[in-house]
């Protein structure tokens, strides 16, 4: 197979294309550049990106492999915390925590239906109702479950875009509704830290696509910095040291606009973090809720960005795609909707008393 070259705005539209298949029970969305398959995207449970791989090179992993042979830990996937909120049982983390792909012992959340709404475009419907550290369910039960809108949006210059629409729930917590709830979304992307894949994260690049504020895995990468997103470049590469023009390289495009709430008293802060593992690299972009009221609506983009080789053209990409992306919105219980958006937060408060979907993690039975 012939590895792609550099991605570069000017000619990005006529190199890539798309396919979207099943192969057996999966759902794949693959990258062509020129032709050649160069990176795809397995669906897994609750509607995540389980594999991310490098088609060139027999199909190599690009995401940090399972801790324990679970599939809803090191996945791509939105990740809810309420972080003033802590159960009484024993748990390694206390906190009301629950995950789109399932739970620690490996459960999977509910997958409600997977839909086509254009060839581009993959919309998976699930609903997360299972705390990430079992021991706290008792702790928590009666809590709203999670309902979320995962959007893949295939575009046209080689970059997968990730929308979230996602209702933030009513927290109970031994029989009594918590209020002011700190809520943080994360869209948490962990990429394979390898001598073979990415050692490396940089922050920003300088014109000519060499790394300028850039952090070593092992070493000095940032562990939750809470970095304000206005404050960042917009987005994040993942790389491999000294390698970066003959190596593929990864960015996660994110918003660098404030948050925007919309008929609601709380507050929102648009972040991103890091840290590092002995396999991996996560970069992790979200928002910060400050007083987040139950039925409130979440909608948050993101894009992931691959690429054969670091250049100018690519930086002029990057910066022109961060600037596309927009801002994360709070929309309050009581926002008046209009349009396709209100279709999707009508059927977000459906399932959220709905018994639908299946733990599974293999999709292609519930593609529509």
């Amino acid at each position: 197979m012939t590895a792609l070259g550099p991605l570069g705005r000017a000619h990005a539209q006529s190199g890539w294309s798309w396919q979207f298949f099943t192969y057996g029970n999966d759902i794949w969305q693959r990258a062509y550049w020129n032709n050649t398959e160069q990176f795809d995207y397995r669906l897994g449970g609750g509607g995540c990106v389980r594999e991310m791989r490098y088609c060139p090179e027999t199909y190599r992993a690009l995401l940090s492999p399972s801790f324990q042979g679970e599939e809803t830990d090191r996945v791509m996937q939105a990740v809810l915390w309420a972080l003033n909120v802590q159960g009484t049982s024993a748990a390694p983390d206390k906190r009301w925590n629950v995950d789109q792909a399932g739970n620690h012992a490996g459960e999977f959340s509910r997958t409600v239906a997977v839909e086509r709404p254009s060839s581009t475009t993959t919309d998976v419907w699930t609903i997360a109702d299972r705390q990430w550290f079992p021991q706290l369910d008792a702790d928590f039960a009666g809590s709203d479950p999670v309902p979320q809108l995962t959007r893949y949006t295939r575009l046209t210059g080689g970059a997968l875009q990730i929308r979230r629409v996602v209702r933030l729930p009513r927290i109970v917590k031994s029989g009594s509704v918590v209020p002011d709830v700190e809520f943080y979304l994360e869209n948490w992307l962990p990429f394979l830290r390898s001598a073979h894949a990415f050692d490396a994260v940089a922050f920003s690049l300088n014109g000519d696509g060499s790394p300028a504020e850039w952090y070593r895995a092992g070493y000095n990468i940032p562990s939750y910095p809470w970095t304000p997103a206005t404050e960042t470049s917009g987005y994040a590469m993942v790389f491999k040291e000294n390698a970066t023009t003959t190596r593929p390289n990864v960015a996660v495009v994110h918003s660098r606009k404030a948050g925007v709430t919309q008929s609601t008293t709380a507050r929102m802060d648009n972040v991103r973090n890091s840290m590092d593992w002995n396999t991996g690299i996560g970069v992790l972009p979200g928002v910060r809720v400050f007083g987040g009221e139950p039925g409130s609506i979440l909608d948050h983009t993101l894009r992931i960005v691959p690429n054969g080789s670091t250049s100018a053209a690519l930086v002029a990409d990057l910066n022109a795609q961060t600037a596309e992306v927009p801002a994360p919105v709070l929309y309050g219980p009581t926002h008046p909707f209009t349009g396709e958006l209100s279709t999707v937060v009508s059927q977000l408060r459906a399932l959220t008393t709905s018994t639908a979907g299946a733990r599974i993690g293999n999709l292609a039975p519930l593609l529509r």
